[in-house]
């Protein structure tokens, strides 16, 4: 017998919100915390005021907008909260009385939604407790963002998210006038036209030989061809006449950019635009030198400067967008800055404490190679990352022992970033390959 009534306890009849809060027994749930014959005056609810914003009376009747309580069923699972709560995202489709209007079924009084589960459990935390959209961690990237499109969530959250997620907002400002939009799309977006993808395929051709040249001239054998000692440069050499080649294409190139740009102001205070006009400053500067006095001491001690056309390498980025593998890696080391920064204080501060202990420890010891502490820094660090050149190592038994415990200590420190690093990699990559979509 009593097994027959446990098991009629799920049919028996349930309350709606409604029901609970206007029946007689709606006493009772309001006052259940405080026992029969309580002193105490319980108080309502903090969502149940009139709508002047005064405390209603315990024994009332709730027929009003701030006290009713919304039954949310999602693919059939039931949310409920106070109206007052979900309404202050008013933008929202939930927050909106009458954009979920459509939703409310009459019959059961509640708003249906035939929507992702998983998803609405965040989203409906982010109405009850506000902050941050968390994705979790079994939600795919394209339904969590396809659920807060439908919902309506604010743009500043969606935006908010984008960002934790590795979304980058790129602004696009084109010129006015329709020549120079179509020039300046054509230099600045290789994925707009054929043309355009060529133009940039060239640039990096002219970026791999000019790096080249910059290395291939400094071999010994390659290195007295340059100039003969007594005698003016040679114009007509093959690295001259390459690089001048190359650093032609390279100041056409951002002379065109500049004069099709949309801001000169924005224009000189892009970073990959300032690159550009580095790389080629050298080469002028080199050129004027020798030109005024055309010697071979001259044109040495001017090609001096050359070094910075090794900048010349960063203009490889500008293709990220066409590899998803770099798009990866700098998503990856921006997400990751926090932890690399921690990496760097903990990597300084066992720098310090093991380059002192081993000064002191191998001060007074004939043939010591740590005479002073910042010797015992490049010791540290060499022993920290675990690299081990051997020019400098201590020869005391206490020394030897601190050098073990920096070498473990280095170990242990370099796996700070490694999770880190891991996690956002994963992400990244699942998102940008799509692997973590349906």
């Amino acid at each position: 017998m009593a097994v027959a009534l446990l098991n009629q306890a799920p049919y028996r009849r349930t309350f709606s919100s409604r029901e609970r809060l206007n029946t007689e027994e709606a006493n009772e749930l309001w006052s259940h915390h405080y026992g029969e014959g309580s002193k105490r005056t319980p108080r309502p609810h903090p969502g149940c005021r009139s709508k002047n914003g005064d405390l209603l009376p315990l024994r009332h009747q709730c027929a009003l907008d701030t006290c009713d309580r919304l039954v949310i069923n999602v693919a059939g699972k039931y949310f409920e909260s106070w109206r007052t709560i979900i309404e202050r995202h008013p933008d929202t489709l939930l927050g909106d009385p009458i954009k979920r209007q459509k939703f409310f079924d009459k019959k059961k009084n509640e708003y249906f939604f035939d929507r992702h589960r998983p998803t609405f459990e965040a989203i409906f935390q982010y109405y009850m407790y506000g902050g941050r959209l968390k994705r979790p961690p079994t939600v795919p990237d394209d339904i969590f963002l396809s659920e807060m499109e439908f919902f309506e969530i604010e743009q500043d959250v969606v935006e908010e998210y984008r960002r934790d997620e590795g979304y980058v907002a790129e602004k696009i400002v084109l010129p006015e006038k329709g020549f120079q939009r179509k020039i300046w799309m054509t230099m600045e977006y290789p994925e707009t036209s054929m043309v355009a993808y060529i133009i940039a395929i060239v640039s990096v051709i002219f970026t791999v030989v000019s790096i080249a040249l910059f290395c291939v001239e400094t071999l010994p054998q390659f290195n007295s061809t340059h100039c003969v000692e007594g005698q003016q440069p040679d114009f007509g050499e093959t690295f001259f006449v390459l690089e001048t080649i190359c650093t032609a294409f390279f100041t056409l190139e951002v002379l065109i950019r500049l004069a099709v740009c949309p801001s000169k102001k924005k224009f000189f205070t892009d970073f990959k635009n300032l690159v550009d006009i580095t790389a080629v400053v050298p080469y002028y500067v080199t050129l004027f030198n020798t030109l005024s006095d055309p010697t071979c001491a001259n044109s040495k001690s001017s090609a001096s400067l050359a070094f910075l056309r090794v900048i010349r390498l960063v203009r490889v980025f500008k293709l990220t967008k066409h590899s998803a593998g770099l798009q990866v890696l700098i998503l990856t080391f921006k997400a990751s800055f926090g932890g690399l920064c921690l990496f760097l204080v903990a990597l300084g501060v066992c720098i310090l404490v093991f380059s002192s202990a081993v000064y002191f420890a191998e001060v007074g010891i004939p043939g010591s190679q740590i005479n002073s502490i910042p010797e015992g820094f490049w010791w540290a660090i060499i022993t920290m990352t675990t690299v081990g050149y051997g020019d400098v190592v201590p020869v005391g038994p206490l020394g030897k022992l601190i050098g073990m415990s920096c070498a473990l200590a280095g170990v242990l420190t370099l796996a700070i970033p490694v999770p880190i690093i891991t996690e956002n990699f994963n992400k990244f990559y699942a998102h940008k390959t799509g692997r973590g979509r349906l």
